[in-house]
């Protein structure tokens, strides 16, 4: 099977495209130059001294690419598997051609999935079917809140029209644009500005668990060991805490140790007070 095959691709690649061979007619014992059979056809009967050769048409799923004397045409082997479509169909003069579907690259004999880029990167060069994503971090004014085979970094905001900076952009986020006095009235401004706040800075796990146990959580036993799944329950907390709790932040940064949080948190406080110096942020005052 295998080797019947390998041994008639050898007949095949090593025949020339056109021309003819030699051939001893069983008869008469002449040596006869018969005509090759061109391609989409095998040959069927070698010439004689008076009839030229016979060539076929390959029958369905079988093929020849170039003028041969094979005695049958070739199988078409290719076919397609998981991830794979087809880009050329088996036809009389060619074997299937497999092609990775939209996503995927081949790798390996294999079609393996587009990489995806992380937050804080974006696609520098789309993936092909023979190349995968390339990815790049995104540069300083730029960001990338997804994980995505597709998309590019983002040019962050500016803030226009009286709004002022309240957190400033990261590879991770776009800048969040609003007043002071958005944020002192507080409602959704003051959680989506909370949220994005614990989002930007890395705290490390055991003091976000000691955080999440005293106002978040009641038992400490039953909290994840990982960072995303803790981020997710203090975020769910900004989303439905009432206001008074959430304006008691500052102290609860600092009775859990986070005291880098808090300072930043102070930092940015006064960030925004220095642009708006007639806003009042009582219920922020991280000097308490």
């Amino acid at each position: 099977g295998q080797h019947q095959y390998l041994t008639e691709i050898l007949v095949l690649s090593s025949a020339s495209f056109t021309g003819a061979g030699p051939h001893r007619d069983p008869i008469t014992r002449e040596t006869l130059i018969c005509d090759k059979c061109p391609p989409g056809t095998h040959m069927a009967a070698y010439c004689t001294g008076t009839t030229p050769t016979v060539c076929a048409p390959c029958r369905n799923q079988h093929y020849t690419e170039l003028w041969n004397y094979l005695p049958k045409c070739l199988y078409c082997h290719n076919f397609c598997t998981e991830n794979q479509e087809v880009e050329t169909e088996c036809g009389a003069t060619n074997n299937r051609v497999c092609r990775c579907k939209q996503g995927f690259f081949m790798t390996s004999g294999f079609c393996m999935r587009h990489s995806e880029c992380g937050p804080g990167h974006g696609v520098q060069t789309n993936g092909t079917s023979q190349m995968n994503t390339v990815c790049e971090k995104c540069s300083e004014g730029y960001f990338s809140t997804s994980s995505s085979a597709l998309e590019s970094c983002v040019k962050h905001q500016e803030c226009v029209g009286g709004q002022i900076a309240l957190l400033p952009g990261s590879v991770n986020h776009d800048t969040m644009c609003g007043s002071c006095e958005d944020l002192a009235n507080g409602g959704e401004t003051l959680r989506t500005f909370l949220s994005g706040f614990f989002s930007v800075h890395r705290m490390r796990v055991p003091k976000m668990k000691n955080f999440v146990a005293r106002y978040v959580h009641t038992s400490e036993e039953a909290l994840p060991n990982h960072r995303g799944p803790l981020m997710d329950q203090i975020r769910a907390w900004l989303a439905q805490a009432p206001e008074e709790e959430l304006k008691k932040l500052p102290q609860m940064l600092k009775a859990s140790q986070l005291c880098s949080m808090h300072e930043k948190l102070e930092k940015i406080v006064s960030d925004i007070k220095q642009h708006s110096p007639n806003c009042s942020l009582q219920f922020l005052d991280v000097q308490m």
